[in-house]
C-alpha cells in the first residue's frame, strides 16, 4: 500500500482562529523533522483585529508560515518585520529564544478577508538548537514552480524533481504545493525519508487509494503516483528522518525534558525577549 499512515485532523482554535491540528498526533510525533501543523482555511474573517496571533515566544524550533490566501504582517523581537502575503513563506528559526507576533496588516482595508495557510514547526538539530534567532520572507515569486502536463508544483522548501526552493533547510525538509488539473496525474518521487500529502480541495488519490481531505498522509518510501478526477489542490511534506529524540511543550521543541522545562519556567516568569513597540 502506497500509503503507511493516516492521520486524522483535530479541530481546534488558535487566538479565536478555527484551525486543524495535525501533528503532533496520539500515534505519530514528526514527519521528517515537522512537529507541529496547523491548517487553517479557508475562511472568511469578517471586518475587525481578528485573524492573527498576538505576542508568543519560541525556543529550539524554526516556524514555517506558508500563506495560500490572505496577509498577515510578522514583527519579532529580534527587530524583523514584514508582510507575508498570498504565496509567500516566512520562516522564524527561534534558536536560543525569541518572541513573534502574526497579526492583521495594519492600514488594510477594512471589511471581510480570505485566510488560507499552513502553519508549521521544525525541531532545529542538537548543535543548532541555540543558535541566535534568525528569520526570512521569500516572496511569492521568489518561489520556483514545477509545470507537468496538467500540474503545477511550487517549492516553499526543499526539492522535488530537480527544483529547489530558496528557503533554508537546517535539515533536510519538504514542502510543497501541488495543483492538479481534472484528469491529471503526478508523479511523486520517494525523495527524503518520509514524506506525507494532504488533500485539501478537490479529489485525489494515491496509486488507487482515495485521499479525505484534511488527513495527513504518511506515505511508504516508493514512487507514488497522485490522480485527480476532477481537479486536486493538495500539500507536500517531508524530510530526513530526525535523528534524536525531541519533547515538545507549549510554543518549545526541546533535545531533554530539562531543557523544555527551563524554557517553559522563563516564560511563565517573564525571562523572555519582547518585540519592541
Amino acid at each position: 500500500m502506497p500509503i503507511s499512515q493516516t492521520i486524522e485532523p483535530e479541530q481546534s482554535s488558535v487566538a479565536g482562529l478555527p484551525i486543524r491540528r495535525i501533528l503532533p498526533a496520539r500515534n505519530r510525533l514528526m514527519v521528517g523533522p515537522f512537529i507541529f501543523m496547523d491548517q487553517g482555511g479557508p475562511i472568511t474573517i469578517s471586518g475587525g483585529p481578528g485573524g492573527g496571533v498576538p505576542e508568543h515566544p519560541h525556543a529550539g524550533l524554526s516556524t514555517f508560515t506558508y500563506l495560500i490566501e490572505g496577509s498577515v504582517q510578522h514583527r519579532d523581537s529580534a527587530g524583523n518585520e514584514a508582510v507575508v502575503r498570498s504565496g509567500d513563506v516566512a520562516l522564524m528559526t527561534s534558536g536560543s529564544g525569541i518572541t513573534h507576533e502574526e497579526l492583521p496588516v495594519p492600514g488594510a482595508p477594512s471589511g471581510p478577508r480570505s485566510l488560507f495557510f499552513a502553519q508549521m514547526w521544525l525541531a532545529l538539530p542538537d548543535h543548532l538548537e541555540e543558535m541566535d534567532p534568525a528569520f526570512e520572507h521569500h516572496a511569492k515569486a521568489t518561489l520556483p514552480v514545477l509545470s507537468r502536463p496538467g500540474a503545477t508544483v511550487r517549492m516553499a522548501m526543499g526539492s522535488f524533481d530537480g527544483v529547489t526552493a530558496p528557503t533554508t533547510c537546517h535539515v533536510p525538509a519538504l514542502f510543497a504545493e501541488i495543483r492538479l488539473e481534472a484528469g491529471a496525474t503526478l508523479a511523486v518521487p520517494a525523495a527524503y525519508d518520509e514524506q506525507a500529502l494532504m488533500l485539501l480541495e478537490g479529489d485525489a488519490e494515491v496509486d488507487a487509494q482515495a485521499l479525505t481531505s484534511h488527513q495527513l498522509n504518511v506515505l511508504t518510501r516508493t514512487e507514488t503516483t497522485v490522480r485527480s478526477t476532477r481537479g486536486a489542490h493538495l500539500l507536500l511534506i517531508g524530510g530526513a528522518r530526525f535523528p534524536t529524540r525531541r519533547y515538545i511543550g507549549g510554543s518549545f521543541v526541546a533535545s531533554s525534558p530539562q531543557k523544555l522545562r527551563r524554557w517553559m519556567q522563563d516564560a511563565a516568569y517573564g525571562r523572555w525577549p519582547r518585540i519592541a513597540r
